[in-house]
């Protein structure tokens, strides 16, 4: 056997055994840099206020199934009109709707839409792109709540 007598620089083995462990330090401080940058946006602050509010949330939800309310909804570039189909109670005069985006909270939309003489909703609404959002529809006089995740498409009804 022949000993080699280069130095310990030149010999491949020594760099891989540095490299490896080197290499997963370097990704494991870009990633913790990343995380600590980025705020996490799906993430509520209050949840814990919005679990005390739950039960009386699902109240609502229960009262507009008890009422058979249906609703149709159609999104006309800044215009929000929402027809109430199917109700047993007196219709009300306002409505508050929104629209949440399921990734992108810039993307939500809110609107107060009013009863006009032909029975309708209509109200402004920022300009939304078409894909799935979460509607909730609220009467507040009525203590009433629809949710539905739909599909909006700028000028098509949907019925919920």
């Amino acid at each position: 056997m022949t000993e080699s007598n280069r130095p310990w620089y030149k010999e491949p083995y020594v760099w891989m055994l540095i490299g490896f462990p080197l290499t997963s330090i370097i990704v494991g401080l870009s990633l913790l840099t990343i995380s600590i940058l980025n705020k996490d946006t799906l993430v509520r602050d209050n949840y814990y206020k919005d679990g005390l509010a739950y039960n009386q949330e699902l109240e609502w939800d229960k009262k507009a199934k008890s009422l058979d309310i249906r609703i149709d909804i159609q999104v006309n570039d800044n215009q929000l009109i929402l027809n109430l189909l199917n109700s047993r109670q007196n219709t009300p005069s306002t409505l508050k709707v929104t629209l949440g985006h399921p990734t992108i909270p810039e993307k939500d939309r809110q609107s107060h839409l009013q009863l006009t003489k032909d029975k309708r909703f209509i109200g402004f609404i920022e300009p939304t792109e078409n894909g799935r959002y979460y509607l909730l529809v609220e009467s507040v006089e009525q203590k009433w709540r629809i949710r539905q995740d739909i599909w909006i498409k700028n000028g098509v009804t949907v019925a919920i």
